[in-house]
């Protein structure tokens, strides 16, 4: 069976996209949004502290320098207890060298960003301030020296961390809950009812047009519904006309046979009459014509009353047990006399022997005879027709194979098919009233068997019969099919 993706699993991957993107996208901007607020607090805050600690810091050092650090590190170290980004600070004089730095690591700067008078700022890769460099004034207005400030962005770091973890979180859980609420809504509103309607539309598929769609819904589903509805109403009504027709046609076979059997036999009555008495040769040879005529009308009242009785339900056949081994051979005793008048050579196989099946010898007869009928219609002079018949398993293979004019593709499928006749009637050059054919498969499928056919065109046809052997043990416990009043036993070979 081949996989396909429901409306159900399509909506809910695209919703589930739809959403991902959506709080993607919030999470991306919050999150920048968020990050970017926390660098600036991060100046704002670290360039605050750098501008009140600049002057208390340098006059400590300008006073106790030569008297040694301890004071000067006391001072820096209740300033870096205001603000904990601070890592780092150095005294630094305008020629680049560090004057003082307690924790021994701070890094160099040019001698123009000592000699600044300004304050800089200087930033990581990913947009944090690192450091400040901000010039200390002395009282009398000499600038000697600068005090650089290393700030430490881990608090930050560590506060994008969390919020990153909870926006994550967030948008994780808003997706969830969006993607319920969303298709719980969708569902129920147009989903369900959409089910309901394939579900629905489905029965009546399926020939049960009794089904009704609810179409109270005002709105698109609703319009659909009542389009289906009057689709299978309008479906109904024409069955039940078809059906009536069709009845009605049957009748007419049934009684377009049966009235032609009556003066057919009346026909062939004065024929044989007539045949026994002295006659010139011009007369004898009408006499004939006009008897091959009248089997053919014949055979073609037989085929409508088989059809007729079939199409109907009827049991029309009388089955027993038969051997298939004196049945065939004599049919291609027969079928010989006509394939050398045409100058066609019949050659025969029957590997069958003692082989017995259920059927009707009358009704197997007259099937095979059509397909023998059909391969010589269709073969032109000096071609072969063959006869093979042997045994596959559990069942007869009856072949039949000639070197005609083929069968087109397209026609294949419709070969079996009542009144088919393989090209327009304008055109066709053969007799035959295009039932034959269909008259066999109905035989043949009323004895459990089945009928194929292969061709090429312009090289030629092979029909395939297979029926089942009649087995022994089964032999009591199946019984032979009883035949209706109306049963139908042709009496003359079928032609197609």
């Amino acid at each position: 069976m081949k996989w396909h993706l429901g409306l159900k699993a399509r909506f809910i991957g695209f919703i589930l996209i739809l959403l991902t993107a959506m709080f993607g996208t919030i999470a991306v901007i919050l999150l920048r949004t968020n990050t970017a607020s926390l660098h600036e607090n991060l100046q704002a805050r670290s360039t605050a502290f750098a501008a009140l600690a600049t002057t208390p810091i340098g006059n400590t050092y300008l006073t106790y320098r030569d008297s040694g650090t301890l004071l000067i590190t006391q001072q820096i170290t209740h300033f870096k207890e205001l603000d904990s980004n601070i890592a780092a600070v150095a005294v630094i004089d305008t020629e680049g060298n560090v004057k003082y730095n307690p924790n021994g690591d701070a890094k160099p700067i040019t001698p123009e960003q000592a000699q600044t008078f300004e304050p800089i700022y200087l930033y990581g890769p990913s947009g944090a301030i690192e450091r400040i460099i901000y010039p200390f004034i002395e009282n009398d207005g000499r600038h000697r020296f600068v005090i650089a400030y290393d700030i430490s962005s881990k608090s930050v770091d560590a506060e994008v961390m969390a919020l990153t973890r909870s926006i994550v979180i967030d948008s994780i859980l808003g997706l969830i809950v969006s993607a319920i609420v969303t298709y719980l809504l969708i569902n129920q509103s147009f989903l369900k009812p959409l089910k309901r309607l394939r579900d629905q539309a489905i029965v009546i598929s399926s020939g049960n047009y009794a089904v009704e769609i609810p179409h109270t819904r005002k709105d698109e589903i609703g319009d659909l519904g009542r389009s289906v509805n009057q689709m299978a109403e309008s479906l109904k009504t024409d069955i039940l006309k078809l059906k009536e027709v069709d009845q009605i046609k049957s009748e007419f076979m049934m009684i377009a046979s049966h009235n032609l059997r009556t003066p057919l036999g009346i026909i062939n009555g004065y024929l044989e009459l007539a045949q026994s008495q002295a006659l010139s040769d011009e007369l004898r040879g009408m006499l004939k014509s006009i008897e091959a005529n009248s089997q053919r009308l014949g055979i073609f009242a037989e085929d409508l009353l088989i059809i007729s009785g079939i199409e109907s339900g009827q049991k029309i056949f009388r089955t027993s047990r038969m051997p298939i081994d004196d049945l065939l051979p004599t049919l291609a005793k027969e079928f010989l006399v006509l394939a050398q008048e045409k100058n066609i050579t019949l050659q025969t196989t029957i590997e069958t022997t003692k082989t017995e099946i259920y059927g009707s010898r009358p009704h197997l007869r007259a099937a095979i005879w059509n397909i023998l009928d059909n391969a010589l219609k269709f073969t032109p002079e000096n071609g072969q027709i063959k006869l093979n018949v042997k045994r596959v398993g559990d069942n007869i293979q009856i072949g039949i194979e000639d070197t005609g004019i083929g069968i087109a593709p397209e026609e294949i499928s419709k070969l079996f098919t009542k009144f088919h006749r393989a090209t327009s009637t304008l055109s066709y050059n053969y007799e035959g009233t295009g039932i034959g054919l269909y008259v066999t498969k109905l035989i043949i499928t009323e004895h459990k068997g089945t009928i194929a056919v292969d061709s090429t065109p312009g090289k030629g046809s092979t029909f395939t019969i297979i029926l089942p052997i009649a087995q022994t043990e089964n032999a009591a416990s199946t019984p032979p099919i009883p035949a209706s009043q109306s049963d139908s036993t042709p009496t003359t070979p079928q032609a197609a």
